[in-house]
């Protein structure tokens, strides 16, 4: 069940799309180019640059044509968390299950 999105995330969101933004600026990168390369519309490349609203992968398609993509993936690696490296030598599960 989807409630309101807490205060952090939408700072969050909003702080990733100015960036995004400002990385197509500084690439000199016209929405209209981002939105062809991404293979997604104007208006969707739009929200997502101003809002930070649209699909996970809207965000990965537009993160790798600015170059982004592979930075993300290793800042969500587990290893490079204080837990991630403390469990890394420790037995982890394949899944977790409910209690």
């Amino acid at each position: 069940m989807a409630g309101q999105t807490p205060i952090p995330v939408a700072r969050a969101m909003r702080n990733v799309a100015t960036n995004l933004d400002l990385a197509r600026r500084q690439q000199r990168i016209t929405l209209e180019l981002l939105a062809e390369r991404a293979n997604l519309s104007v208006p969707t490349v739009r929200k997502l640059l101003n809002d930070g609203a649209g699909t996970f992968e809207n965000f990965l398609r537009i993160a790798r044509i600015l170059g982004m993509l592979e930075e993300i993936v290793d800042a969500t690696d587990p290893l490079r968390t204080p837990i991630g490296r403390a469990r890394a030598e420790q037995d982890v599960p394949k899944r977790v299950r409910r209690c």
